[in-house]
């Protein structure tokens, strides 16, 4: 550094690249602020472009690290903040003035994107890049022209990422250990910026599709970087958390894109990708989101899905499937054929009650597929483990579980051993009892074509129902409901046990 200021400019371009490299590592970034900063700091007069461009991306990244660091105790740290906050406007100023210069050249304008890349870690810059007129217009219009440009691409993804990631959720054990450091006065500058909340995140997503990223996003999945490609599926995935995007998303080609993502790659990217697809997939239409596409394909990622340690993950992916099956008849089938059906019942004993829910729903659809039917039904320790299942979810308090639930054993009562293994069970026909009692006439609905089901097995069941007085709930019920479908199969019901009565009498 003694004699740099002495070399060509052309020299000087690639000192200052070489540190504007070595300031994305940590340790090196340290070496850089101590010993070449102020020279860095002089490049931002330079006439030269490019060397005043790369040298501001290497001062991006000091800044950056700067606010990280704690500094001198005895400075003013308002001020401190101000003057990095000015710094970087410049820094960020410039970087926009360079990408809409199209007479420089196309590594100037990439380096400057990297700057604006790193420059969008800062909650105030992201808005004000998201919010400039032209300039993701402009940058999305450089994709396309320098299609092949890893360099571009990255820069482009992780400021796209920036913008669009929201704020990790905290877990209890990290908030009550923030609000102890808040009561000791050590919290000052934990508080989160507001601009990184989850309104202004959505906002700016809202922004970015106006302007036609999802044709970018397109183009740079095509890159050679696979790590291109995964951040390609994490603004995918930021960008279809906010339910109105979804629908943007799939009428812009963005399923095309996705679903490569979700079965090839490693695991990070397939990861975002499929609960990309998982999100759409719960709230749209499958037959209009995956119109032309192989749904099919979703299968096994969703069933990976359901196999990760989130939470939120296995929720999501059991409400897409559901969702899938409910309009394809090859979808249950490719479930059942991906041994998918273990993996669903295994999250029916997951301590969080949505999980539970949506595993329950999703089986419940899956009893169209034949054999699935046959596993429920058949004769045998496994079935009547599965209907004992069923019986005892049907009895929680969680309303849906219950509906669920029920509604499998409804579809499953067809069959007279799925009957007789609920007649077995110790709180079975009680249960029935108690089902036909509540007020929603969905549960009184899927209850009561459970009891006549069970009225047509043989003598000896409706012999059970009877002395459990089922005969008498059923006729309580035919006078008090008012919906006529259910009341006729009630009466069904009833008629077979007065049949079964009158053949007693004679």
């Amino acid at each position: 550094m003694d004699c740099v200021e002495f070399e060509s400019e052309e020299i000087q371009v690639a000192i200052t690249e070489t540190l504007s490299t070595a300031c994305s590592h940590k340790n090196c970034r340290a070496l850089v602020t101590m010993h070449c900063q102020k020279y860095l700091a002089n490049l931002m007069t330079s006439k030269n472009q490019k060397l005043k461009t790369t040298a501001a991306v290497a001062l991006t990244k000091i800044k950056l690290d700067e606010e990280k660091s704690p500094g001198d105790e005895k400075q003013d740290v308002n001020s401190k903040i101000r003057v990095i906050d000015e710094d970087e406007a410049l820094l960020s100023d410039l970087f926009e003035r360079a990408v809409l210069n199209d007479e420089v050249d196309v590594e100037v304008r990439v380096s400057a994107i990297e700057g604006l890349a790193y420059s969008s870690l800062k909650p105030t810059v992201k808005e004000v890049i998201t919010y400039h007129p032209t300039l993701f217009k402009e940058i999305f219009n450089l994709i396309q022209e320098e299609k092949t440009n890893n360099a571009l691409c990255y820069g482009v993804a992780v400021m796209l990422s920036n913008i669009t990631t929201y704020r990790r959720r905290l877990s209890e054990t990290e908030e009550q250990y923030l609000k102890l450091k808040k009561l000791a006065g050590e919290a000052s500058n934990l508080e989160p910026d507001p601009v990184d909340d989850d309104e202004y995140v959505i906002n700016r997503g809202k922004q970015v599709m106006k302007l036609g990223v999802v044709r970018a996003l397109t183009t740079m999945s095509k890159c050679s970087s696979e790590m291109i490609r995964q951040i390609v599926a994490k603004i995918f995935l930021n960008l279809s958390t906010d339910q109105n995007n979804r629908g943007a998303i799939v009428q812009q080609g963005g399923i095309k894109v996705l679903i490569p993502l979700a079965t090839k790659g490693p695991k990070e990217t397939t990861a975002y990708a499929t609960q990309a697809l998982a999100k759409i997939a719960i709230t749209m239409d499958p037959s209009l989101a995956f119109r032309g596409e192989r749904a099919t394909d979703l299968v096994r990622p969703f069933l990976a899905l359901c196999q990760g340690e989130s939470e939120l993950c296995q929720f999501e992916a059991l409400m897409a499937l559901t969702n899938l099956e409910s309009v394809d008849d090859d979808i249950r089938m490719r479930i059942y054929d991906a041994k998918g059906i273990p993996i669903i019942e295994g999250l029916q004993f997951s301590d969080n009650v949505m999980i539970r829910r949506a595993s329950t729903e999703c089986l419940c659809n899956m009893m169209f597929c034949e054999p699935v039917y046959e596993m429920y039904s058949e004769i045998g320790e496994s079935a009547a483990n599965r209907i004992k299942i069923l019986v005892a979810l049907s009895d929680v308090e969680d309303f849906e579980t219950r509906r669920a639930s029920s509604g499998a054993l409804a579809i499953l009562s067809t069959s007279p051993n799925v009957c007789k293994m609920i007649a077995e069970r110790p709180r079975g026909i009680d249960l029935l009892k108690d089902l036909i009692s509540e007020q929603s006439i969905e549960i009184q609905h899927r209850c009561v074509e459970i009891i006549k089901n069970m009225t047509k097995v043989d003598k000896k069941m409706v012999e059970t129902l009877v002395r459990a007085k089922v005969h008498e709930k059923l006729a309580e019920f035919i006078k008090e409901c008012k919906v006529e479908p259910v009341v006729e199969i009630a009466v069904e019901a009833l008629r077979e046990i007065s049949k079964y009565s009158s053949s007693n009498r004679e």
